[in-house]
């Protein structure tokens, strides 16, 4: 049986139409033939892309990042499964060498290696992906993985997203609950390219993100709080800046020190919306 055939691909998409038509089409060229995406109330034409792609769409209501993937791992039924988003766009042997690394090393799940998919890159493209190459793409065992990545479904399925996480580290959340049982991760040598936001406003807007999560993260885990402070606050303006300066790559270093910035600070915004009863705001990055 072919493998690629055992894996199945969920995409959870909020108003993607300028990037799911090409991931889907990437995804196809890649060899796969299960998709499956869970839209999470798109208002753009990302339905009507959707809907000429003949693939398993669902729909859902506006209930955020975790909530979206949990029902993608649900409705998965093959042994593997991948998890990207819109804006990646995988290769021909991406998920060939992803289901390698996992079974050579008997890993629970993968991570792929980022690269960017813009020929051009301006300065915040160029320092987003010194971070991917200093903290991502590399080789070894690891405690966490992100997206792009191929997991073995029946540990995924019994570590499932949880829906109350709306924001990014529901990844983070669900790899440190199937660490605690023994579960261990790993680097992959397979590359998915990723489409860069490209300017100081959707950078701005994706780290304070990151942060919103990092709040929600700790809310479930209030015991990896310093540790979640200490990749706020050490990790990017610091340890990453010390690697940065040891390979003579000056110029990311602003951009270190505002992303570790930018999510304390989103951290500290959710924190207090949880405290006064806001209402949840979900918005695509």
């Amino acid at each position: 049986m072919n493998k690629l055939d055992q894996i199945t691909v969920t995409i959870p998409t909020l108003n993607e139409e300028k990037n799911i038509g090409k991931c889907i089409d990437s995804v196809k060229k890649s060899g796969i033939k299960n998709i499956i995406v869970i839209d999470g109330g798109s208002s753009d034409k990302t339905i009507k892309i959707l809907q000429t792609k003949k693939i398993k769409v669902i729909q859902t209501k506006k209930k955020g990042l975790g909530f979206q993937r949990s029902i993608g791992v649900k409705k998965t039924k093959t042994k593997y499964i991948s998890l990207i988003d819109a804006d990646m766009r995988t290769t021909k042997d991406s998920f060939v060498k992803m289901i390698k690394d996992l079974e050579n090393a008997n890993y629970a799940g993968v991570e792929a290696r980022i690269k960017p998919s813009n020929k051009n890159l301006n300065y915040f493209d160029k320092s987003y992906q010194a971070i991917m190459e200093i903290n991502i793409n590399k080789d070894g065992p690891r405690r966490m993985i992100g997206t792009p990545t191929l997991w073995r479904t029946k540990i995924l399925k019994e570590n499932n997203f949880r829906p109350t996480i709306t924001a990014a580290t529901d990844d983070t959340d669900v790899c440190y609950r199937a660490h605690k049982k023994g579960h261990v991760f790993g680097g992959s040598s397979g590359v998915v390219y990723h489409v860069h936001r490209s300017s100081f406003k959707q950078y701005f807007k994706k780290y304070l993100w990151y942060g919103k999560g990092d709040a929600q993260f700790v809310i479930s885990h209030p015991e990896r709080f310093f540790s979640i402070l200490k990749h706020q606050l050490f990790n990017y303006p610091i340890k990453f800046s010390i690697i940065s300066l040891i390979r003579f790559d000056f110029y990311p270093i602003p951009f270190m020190v505002m992303s570790g910035s930018l999510r304390f600070i989103g951290m500290n915004l959710e924190s207090f919306n949880r405290i006064f009863g806001r209402r949840d705001k979900i918005y695509n990055t």
